[in-house]
């Protein structure tokens, strides 16, 4: 049974935003609280409402590049008839990454910045959320944060194929480094469409030389940085081919190859066949 009350929901926040600090710091992220609101009676479930905050906070924190930031804010909305919680990171643009938030009662919305993402959640003041017919699927999660991570991860690698069982490899006897690959592929997904993401784009964002991402990578996943980023444009082009009605020349850009016929020649060599033709007989394939 999921229980309600009406009780102060800033201090709530607060204890959660104060709750992940050892996590964010072992990450090296810099997770901050902030409100000019004092109290606020509201209400609430604190279960629902924990899940759904402990989720996102983990999973930005998870996938963030070290030295970057996490912004927990509460303020009211101009006509003062909502309560606004906004979760604002620095350093990656996580838009793409639809999974980080949990579906449910209490759902935040996801909205681009340059260099960052902004999660915000609207609490209306007046009427108490009713807990809807999702409540189901939000229980599945009703364990604590490490199992966010665990089903964020299998559905975030369900990309990959044999990378996907060194990475399931890592998570168990190495977590640290599953840690950072999950934040190399995170960067890299991101920014799938950008044709000069590259290495080096890498590099600078996880504060690491060539030398040290081409061993470290090399080491972990067998691959060097320059033929991941290619395999993972491949296997989301191929998604898209699958799963989307794009044009073949729509799918290209939206990888990251701006020369269709480079793009149309990469995917041949990697899947034997060329992307048209692909989509003629594997149209309604799965990702397996």
């Amino acid at each position: 049974m999921i229980y309600s009350a009406e009780a102060d929901i800033v201090q709530f926040l607060k204890s959660l935003a104060q709750g992940l600090q050892p996590y964010a710091k072992a990450n090296e992220v810099q997770l901050s609280f902030s409100s000019p609101i004092k109290k606020q009676e509201l209400h609430y479930q604190p279960f629902l409402l924990s899940q759904s905050v402990l989720q996102l906070v983990c999973n930005i924190i998870n996938l963030l590049p070290p030295k970057n930031k996490i912004e927990f804010r509460l303020q009211y909305s101009d006509d003062k008839t909502q309560l606004l919680a906004e979760i604002e990171n620095t350093g990656i643009n996580l838009i793409r990454v639809s999974e980080i938030t949990l579906q449910g009662t209490y759902t935040f919305s996801s909205h681009p910045l340059q260099a960052g993402t902004i999660y915000r959640l609207a609490l209306d003041l007046k009427h108490p959320v009713a807990i809807t017919n999702k409540q189901n699927e939000v229980n599945k999660y009703a364990n604590d944060p490490p199992q966010f991570y665990r089903e964020f991860q299998k559905r975030f690698h369900s990309h990959f194929t044999q990378t996907e069982k060194l990475m399931a490899s890592l998570e168990k006897s190495q977590p640290q480094e599953a840690a950072f690959m999950q934040k190399v592929n995170a960067l890299i997904k991101a920014n799938l469409d950008d044709e000069n993401f590259d290495t080096d784009s890498v590099c600078k964002s996880m504060s690491m030389s060539r030398t040290q991402l081409f061993r470290r990578m090399k080491y972990l996943i067998k691959q060097a940085p320059a033929n991941h980023i290619k395999i993972m444009r491949l296997q989301k082009a191929k998604e898209l081919l699958e799963n989307t009605d794009c044009t073949v020349s729509q799918i290209s850009f939206k990888t990251g190859f701006q020369a269709i016929s480079h793009f149309t020649k990469v995917f041949k060599k990697h899947y034997g066949i060329v992307p048209s033709v692909y989509r003629q007989t594997n149209g309604h394939a799965t990702n397996e």
